[in-house]
Formats: C-alpha cells, sequence, structure tokens
C-alpha cells in the first residue's frame, strides 16, 4: 500500500528510550542536544519583529516563483554586508533549507544517480536521497588536530552516476569551514565528472574562533554551485519559514538551472507573503539575536575549553564555528555508553558521536546553544561522572 521510500525505520533507540522514561517520570534532564533558538530565552527584538509583520501588504497575494524582488534584494543587502555583490535574479527563495536540498535534488538527480555527503555529518541526507530515488555515498573528513576534507576520499567516490558534490561550510557538527585549497580541488573535480556543488552554509556566521578562514561561496564562476543560507539560524527564526538557494558559476548553465528551479518553485510557491514582505526588516532587526546567540555559543565554548584544563581525562576537538562541541570521552566505554550512563546517573543528555556517523570511538557531541547555567552545570555533570568512572 505504502511507497518503499518511506519505509524508515521508526522504532525508538535505546537513548530515546531513556529520555522518554526520565520525561515522563518527571525527572531533571540537562538538555546539551538542544537545537532550537525560540527555547533558549534569547534577546529577541519582539516589537520589531511584531511590526514587521503589520504591513498592509501581507494582505496581497502576488506569487513569484522566484519569491518577492523585495525579499531577494534583501538577501542580496545580507551578501553586500559581506562585500559579496548579487544579481537578486540569481535567488530563488524556499520555506527552508531542507526545501531547498529537495527542490536541487529533483532539478539535478535522475532516480537512481548519487550525491556525495560528507562523514561524520547529520542524518537529514539519507531520509532526501530515499524520498528522491538517489543513492549516497560518503567522503571523509579527518582530524588530525584541526578537520579538514579528505580530497582523496572524493576522487575515490566519484562515479558515472555522480551528480552533486554536498559540501557543509562550516561543517555541521565538526565546525571545520572550507579553505580556499580545499573549494578549488573540489571544484576542479565536481568540473571534471560534470557535476554541481551544493554548499550549505547555515551556520556560515557563527564563527568560535576570529581567526577561522569563511568566505561564502554564493559568488563562484568556475563550476554550477547552489550555496544554501535562511533565516532560521542567522537570526533564529526557524518558525518563520524562509531560506534561500544562491545559484552561481557558468552563465548557461547557471542561467538554465535558475530557469527550471522557477518552475520546480512554482508547482509549490511554499513561502508564505508575510515573511517575505517582512524580511528586508527582519534582516535588520534579527542582528540583535545574532549577537546574543553568537555571544552565548562563543561564552559556552569558552567555558568548555577552560574547563578542560582541570586535568580531566578527555579531550575536546577543535571548532572554528557552528552551534556545536565534540568531545572525547576516555575510550573504556561506546559513546553510546557514555550517552546512556550519562543521561540515566546525571540526567545529561547529548549525543553520542555515531550519530554523526564519527569515526572516532567514544566522542559525544554537545550543543553550545544551550542556556549559560544549564550548560555549565551539565559539563560539570559530565566531568565529574567521568572523574569517578575512570579512577
Amino acid at each position: 500500500m505504502f511507497s518503499h521510500r518511506t519505509s524508515w525505520q521508526r522504532h525508538p533507540n535505546r537513548l530515546a528510550q531513556l529520555y522518554e522514561e526520565r520525561r515522563y517520570s518527571g525527572l531533571p534532564i540537562l538538555d546539551l542536544t538542544v537545537s532550537n533558538p525560540t527555547e533558549l530565552e534569547l534577546d529577541y527584538p519582539l516589537d520589531r519583529i511584531l511590526h514587521a509583520l503589520q504591513n498592509r501588504g501581507l494582505l496581497h497575494y502576488q506569487p513569484d516563483p522566484k519569491g518577492l524582488l523585495t525579499a531577494r534584494l534583501a538577501v542580496c543587502q545580507y551578501y553586500a554586508e559581506k562585500a559579496v555583490f548579487l544579481d537578486p535574479a540569481n535567488i530563488i527563495l524556499t520555506s527552508s533549507t531542507s526545501e531547498s536540498y529537495g527542490l536541487l535534488l529533483k532539478l539535478l538527480c535522475n532516480q537512481g544517480e548519487t550525491i556525495l555527503v560528507p562523514s561524520p555529518s547529520y542524518p537529514l541526507f539519507e531520509y532526501l536521497a530515499q524520498i528522491n530515488d538517489i543513492g549516497m555515498q560518503n567522503y571523509s573528513l579527518l582530524y588530525d588536530g584541526r578537520w579538514h576534507i579528505d580530497i582523496e576520499s572524493i576522487r575515490t567516490s566519484m562515479s558515472p552516476s555522480t551528480r552533486v558534490i554536498i559540501l557543509l561550510n562550516p561543517h555541521n557538527p565538526t565546525g571545520s569551514f572550507l579553505q580556499v585549497g580545499e573549494f578549488d580541488r573540489i571544484a576542479q573535480i565536481a568540473q571534471e565528472h560534470n557535476c554541481s556543488l551544493i554548499v550549505d552554509e547555515v551556520f556560515i556566521d557563527y564563527k568560535l574562533d576570529p581567526n577561522a578562514y569563511s568566505q561564502t561561496t554564493a559568488s563562484t564562476s568556475e563550476v554550477l554551485t547552489f550555496t544554501l543560507n535562511g533565516i532560521s539560524k542567522y537570526i533564529g527564526l526557524p518558525q518563520m519559514k524562509l531560506g534561500w538557494i544562491t545559484v552561481s558559476g557558468p552563465a548557461e548553465t547557471s542561467n538554465e538551472a535558475i530557469a527550471r528551479l522557477e518552475i520546480l518553485n512554482d508547482t509549490f510557491l511554499s513561502v508564505n507573503t508575510p515573511v517575505q514582505i517582512a524580511l528586508p526588516e527582519l534582516l535588520q532587526n534579527g542582528k540583535d539575536t545574532f549577537s546574543s546567540v553568537l555571544r552565548r555559543i562563543k561564552g559556552n565554548h569558552t567555558f568548555l575549553q577552560n574547563s578542560f584544563l582541570g586535568g580531566i581525562p578527555c579531550d575536546l576537538f577543535h571548532s572554528y564555528g557552528g552551534w556545536n562541541a565534540i568531545i572525547q570521552m576516555p575510550r573504556t566505554k561506546s559513546d553510546e555508553m557514555w550517552a546512556l550512563e550519562l543521561l540515566d546517573k546525571k540526567g545529561v543528555y547529548v549525543y553520542p558521536g555515531y550519530f554523526f556517523d564519527m569515526l572516532q570511538s567514544s566522542v559525544i557531541v554537545v550543543s553550545l546553544l544551550q542556556r549559560g547555567d544549564i550548560f555549565r552545570q551539565a559539563i560539570e555533570e559530565i566531568f565529574s561522572y567521568v572523574r569517578n568512572s575512570v579512577c
């Protein structure tokens, strides 16, 4: 009765079961997996957000498959502040980054063709590949004191069916930004194999290391490139449902891609009019929220770094940006066992590394977005449990 593309495994894993049992029992949980900024007492300019949504123009429906020009010009202004100057005709508005991925996979891949995605990474790509009837291969990120892309693993993973290489800039959860040499070499591989690049930049404005190189790919010209971003992370408004795709590359192929994307987007027209009309004000006024988020993740990251000065038998993976941090736990237990015991014994909820397909053993991933006092308490509980466990 149902399609094979929706035959997912839906049984909760041991960690999810334990979380629900603890929550149902009313036991406290220090949640270090949180990624929803609207639940974490950040500084939102409420009056200005509401004012942006009071424009009478939102009562008038004037659909545009690319998105309203005023909204696309606001996106251009966002890039202009980075000294990157774009033509609004090369911007397509969507309701989210996930929808952007879905549109692009429909644009670029036939049934049975493949995409290359990074490992480690988050599980979204498996679902996207399955519901679009395409295959997925991994290339590797390596760690030697800093994260970098294993270019050779991209070369060896390429096949005649490869249509897309997906890059994250910065990567989630490792926090590594694309470097100049890396991107140029990957673009060359894409050219050689006649495939496109999708670059996810939803965390690009969140630098933990002020010296990190963080250059958008939105204006690249060598190879057909689709750069994704939106207001979910940048100004902490996931509920407003607005993202965008910038299309760049050789003129002939990028123009053809835009023409086809217009038809795809026109089929659904999923971006609502109010958020498009409000976007110029939201982007301008949302800078306060962005600053609030940046202060929080930097503060939590600094606390985490300083916590390792006390001789804890753990290690912190270097991160240049993003909302997550990766902790190497003692290798006496698996990452799943550490996560289960921390939740059961200390009430601290973290992601085990296998959730992101981490090759390193016994690692956990924590969100830096949590409220500072809760974050500090949770980290202290983790290290207290580690001390008692290894002594």
